[in-house]
């Protein structure tokens, strides 16, 4: 546990601004980590803190120090991107301790903040066809191999079962429901925009896949309007379509395919130059 002098949070939204910082993603969303809220309430999580906490006040004041503290466990997702074999966005999830607390001695009480890791990470792999499923609502084409009351297990041809929580994919649908995957993805931070144009390019394909051979996307030549159509396909808004392929059009070329134009497009919507 890292200790710091002074009180250095006093509600979760401070704390969580702590643990992002420690793990050197400031510029990630408080609003991202609602979806793994649940899976950081648990009664082990709660009696790791207690000995965690016990033991950096005792080791620094002695094993007569008395305390108060205020506690939150704080998820931090991490994102990585796996391209070969099969596609998949993997979230390694660790959460964090960040305890506020006047330890009081003989001479006095003090403020000190611990920050520390508790728990074991969880990684959850969500492989691109997965994900292009749940945007279809389609899930019902993964058969379940296994059900409990927190956690469902999907078969997935080709790829490792995949074993999410149940909160996490009910928040996860809903999400998606009201914006792109681009957009949930830049509440990331830096982490989650260098993902999406891989994670939308993997999805395009999916999408390609599923429609007539006619559009041949490896072939066929860009125009302004299949670019804006395609993107308003995959979720943004005609305005916000319209707006990123406006400013990706200095970089567009008459022999681009649309797969191509559509991953820069992507790049320029994200801040790429």
């Amino acid at each position: 546990m890292k200790i710091l002098p002074g009180r250095h949070a006093k509600d979760f939204k401070e704390a969580a601004a702590l643990a992002f910082g420690e793990v050197g993603a400031m510029d990630m969303s408080i609003d991202v980590i609602d979806m793994f809220a649940s899976m950081t309430k648990t009664e082990k999580l709660d009696s790791e803190a207690d000995r965690a906490i016990g033991s950096a006040v005792r080791n620094r004041y002695g094993s007569k120090a008395t305390w108060w503290s205020e506690r939150w466990f704080v998820p931090v997702p991490k994102l990585h991107y796996q391209g070969r074999d099969i596609p998949q966005l993997i979230i390694e999830l660790n959460v964090a301790l960040v305890a506020s607390l006047s330890v009081r001695e003989n001479d006095g009480s003090r403020w000190l903040t611990l920050v520390g890791g508790a728990g074991k990470p969880e990684k959850m792999m969500i492989p691109m066809v997965f994900l292009y499923a749940l945007l279809e609502d389609d899930l019902e084409r993964f058969c379940i191999i296994a059900r409990a009351a927190d956690y469902t297990t999907w078969e997935v041809p080709g790829a490792k079962p995949v074993r999410l929580s149940n909160k996490f994919t009910t928040a996860l649908e809903e999400i998606l429901e009201r914006q792109p995957v681009v957009d949930w993805l830049d509440k990331f931070g830096s982490q989650g925009r260098c993902l999406a144009p891989l994670v939308a390019g993997s999805l395009l394909g999916l999408v390609f896949q599923d429609t007539s051979p006619a559009l041949q996307p490896g072939k066929q030549m860009v125009t302004t309007d299949i670019l804006t159509s395609a993107l308003e396909g995959m979720a943004f808004q005609p305005d916000k379509a319209r707006e990123m392929v406006r400013c990706a059009a200095p970089r567009l070329r008459a022999d681009m395919t649309l797969e191509e134009a559509i991953r820069l497009t992507l790049q320029k919507g994200e801040g790429g130059e």
